[in-house]
């Protein structure tokens, strides 16, 4: 299935002059055909204040017409385009409008008050880890397109949710590099689990036997992706060894990509719902926007999960 996103969800901040959510959002819904819904979200002021009714009222007031402002950038564009202004926490807001919007993409700046983009925040983390739509995060470097984009993979025929996970990686990145023109890179990480174990116990002979056995599983394992995902030509495909996080933030660094993709495989635990190990830990290095795809049922299992 192709990277489908015409319902697009943008979150901003009303409060800042920097919008490259928005202004990518823009672009995007233009040239593909989509609706966006801008929105920010008002955190309830406390209500032991005497003038919390009066004060939350203006508050609300100046945020709706900030949206209203903020989306003529749209209109101009001739974009169809609603605002929304929601009360609550920031992640659970998006979330819930997310699901009753039935948004395609959820679009929000991150590292937007400083001169380098940061690392996810704990907002970015919960929408990571809880929002049903894929998340993209957008940096202001990108905010008018791509030049390179990253798919990170982890593709095994064997595992049906993981390998469709992967396959909608790379579609949703060939998407955007079409959209941009940019370069797009595959990238699988693989590694011989247990060769130092292996070789504590066993000879050179063996080690080595394992390690190439290793590598051609992931080879056959990238070249079923590639066939499953329709890769063109003209991408770059990418077969690394190492430890995944590592390998794949020093990958992006490396090649200065402007967006990763990749996947964010939820389970459940003591802490609830939560974001891959492999996929957190890259994502809190990377300094380029990230787009984040959750398994197919990931709501149907986060709707079950919270009965």
């Amino acid at each position: 299935m192709a990277f489908r996103a015409k319902r697009i969800l943008v979150h901003i901040d009303t409060t800042s002059a920097r919008r490259p959510a928005l202004t990518r959002a823009a672009q995007w819904a233009k040239k593909c055909g989509g609706t966006l819904r801008v929105v920010d979200v008002l955190v309830p002021l406390p209500t032991h204040s005497p003038a919390a009714e009066r004060l939350e009222a203006l508050a609300l007031a100046e945020m709706a017409d900030r949206l209203a402002a903020a989306a003529t950038a749209a209109t101009r564009l001739r974009v169809p385009v609603t605002t929304a202004v929601l009360v609550g926490d920031v992640a659970s807001a998006l979330v819930a409008e997310s699901v009753a919007w039935r948004a395609d993409v959820l679009l929000r700046s991150h590292g937007i008050h400083g001169a380098s983009p940061i690392p996810i925040g704990p907002e970015d983390g919960q929408l990571l880890r809880r929002c049903p739509c894929p998340v993209w995060l957008v940096t202001p470097r990108q905010a008018t397109g791509e030049k390179v984009v990253v798919a990170a993979v982890d593709p095994d025929p064997a595992d049906v949710a993981r390998h469709r996970l992967s396959v909608r990686v790379a579609r949703a990145a060939m998407a955007v590099a079409a959209e941009t023109g940019a370069a797009l890179h595959l990238v699988h990480v693989w590694s011989a689990y247990g060769h130092r174990l292996m070789a504590a116990h066993g000879s050179r002979a063996d080690v080595n036997a394992y390690v190439v056995a290793c590598r051609q599983s992931a080879e056959e394992r990238l070249a079923s992706l590639r066939w499953d995902a329709r890769l063109p030509s003209s991408a770059r495909v990418h077969l690394l060894e190492g430890v995944a996080d590592d390998v794949l933030a020093t990958f992006v660094a490396r090649r200065r990509a402007s967006l990763v993709v990749m996947g964010t495989v939820a389970r459940t635990g003591l802490a609830g719902l939560i974001v891959g190990n492999t996929a957190e830990r890259v994502l809190r290095q990377v300094r380029c926007s990230v787009l984040a795809l959750k398994p197919a049922g990931f709501a149907d299992a986060m709707l079950e999960a919270r009965r």
